[in-house]
């Protein structure tokens, strides 16, 4: 018999799930019935309908025939929210209402400051390194095709994704501030002194030819707080910048350059371009004094601003504060329970993970999940609903007559489903 006649409207789900799985292995090419398969299919049994329907059947036929998914038949049992047929045209509008409200957000926080002013420390408007007021700020996070163009301007500086330290940018060195100081220190191995002398040695030795006729010019050189010297090198339209350390002289060893900022360059410019860059460095550096000054990083203030604005938040009270919530959260549950056992709704499907459980509850409107995350043995337990759905955020129990006292019910439903002796406080027989 063909699985269109076993599997029908009207059929029992024992006999359409049975079908199913005697039909997975006679297909071309065959599907094993491994335990994946399986664990679907125990699920699926608490979702259909008994006996099934003329779209369930078609759903289970267009994944036996792999025609569909079957993770889009579990979304469309749990919710239902159209008939089958129509089901990938409604998940399709939800992703572009999703991406669309996305958009929309993007747009709105593009130029407004998602911190108030106080999050923020008072910094230096001048560089710390160079002195310079030439500066641009530092936006973080994903922009929109706007805010890329306005970054290709020059309006503002892209500082990534992640939320960094920095603020500002100098334009004019390439500094960032405010920044955590760099405490790393160099290699101290012999071989590496003895490199920075025949690098020297080299350099030393160029410098007293005659200057190569593409060998860049220094616009400016300061020296740093640290004992370090900056030079600023521009090379045609370009600018670079060379930083000569000096951690090796303490050390018996020489000072050594280090070129930074030649994104510009390709992969066969990089190294000569680089070698006439140091050279050009040592020239200027025994001609000319480099500038002082007497400018700090910010990171100081950055610091006092941090604990000034930290020394009102105690952890510890707020764990205080949260575990207190669960356990009043805990206390109402047990009483819903004890005052109306008959509304309890019955947990169909349980699933255990590394961080979560997850309880899949039965109404007679449908069904929801109830999540747990992992907790310490000495914290209370914290459950919450959830839809299940790839669908736009809404209340899991949408479609109840009173949503929180829904969620409340599923709640207390899958805490004594996880801890059946709680059952014997309040007087309930589990299911």
């Amino acid at each position: 018999m063909r699985p269109e006649e076993r599997i029908a409207a009207g059929k029992s789900i024992n006999e359409a799930l049975t079908a199913f799985r005697e039909s997975v292995n006679h297909l071309s090419p065959p599907r094993a019935l491994g335990q994946c398969l399986v664990l679907n299919l125990d699920h699926i049994e608490q979702l259909l309908s008994e006996p099934i329907t003329q779209d369930e059947a078609q759903a289970l036929l267009d994944v036996l025939y792999k025609r569909r998914w079957m993770e889009e038949l579990l979304r469309w049992l749990s919710d239902r929210p159209v008939t089958w047929e129509d089901f990938p045209t409604y998940e399709a509008n939800l992703r572009e209402e999703a991406k669309r409200k996305w958009a929309e957000d993007r747009e709105r926080f593009r130029d407004i400051r998602l911190f108030p002013d106080e999050h923020f420390p008072a910094i230096s408007d001048s560089c710390p390194d160079c002195g310079s007021s030439e500066w641009k700020r530092v936006v973080y996070g994903s922009l929109t095709e706007e805010g890329v163009e306005a970054a290709k301007r020059g309006e503002f500086v892209r500082g990534g994704c992640v939320m960094g330290d920095a603020r500002r940018y100098c334009t004019a060195c390439f500094n960032e501030w405010p920044t955590k100081p760099d405490v790393s220190k160099p290699r101290t191995t012999a071989e590496a002194i003895e490199e920075s002398r025949i690098k020297y040695a080299r350099l030393s030795v160029r410098a007293e030819l005659a200057p190569d006729p593409e060998e860049p010019v220094v616009e400016r050189a300061w020296a740093r707080i640290d004992g370090s010297v900056r030079f600023l090198v521009r090379f045609g339209n370009d600018r670079m910048s060379v930083t000569k350390h000096v951690e090796y002289c303490r050390l018996g060893g020489t000072p050594w350059y280090a070129v930074w900022h030649l994104s510009w360059a390709s992969h066969e410019e990089y190294s000569k371009i680089s070698a006439l860059a140091e050279v050009a460095a040592v020239r200027f550096e025994r001609k000319h004094e480099p500038e002082t000054h007497n400018l700090y990083n910010n990171w100081e203030i950055v610091q006092a601003h941090r604990r000034e604005r930290d020394r009102d938040w105690d952890e510890e009270s707020y764990r205080r504060e949260c575990i207190k919530e669960d356990r009043k959260k805990l206390s109402e549950l047990l009483k819903l329970a004890r005052s109306a056992p008959e509304k309890l709704p019955k947990v169909v499907n349980v699933r255990s993970f590394e961080r979560e459980t997850r309880f899949l509850v039965r109404f007679a409107w449908g069904v929801v999940w109830v999540q747990r995350y992992r907790f310490p043995l000495i914290e209370p337990p914290h459950y919450y609903c959830s839809s299940g759905s790839v669908s736009v955020a809404r209340s899991p129990c949408a479609k109840a007559e009173d949503p929180e006292l829904a969620e409340d019910l599923a709640c207390a439903a899958a805490m004594l489903a996880e801890f059946p002796k709680l059952a014997w406080y309040v007087g309930l027989r589990m299911q």
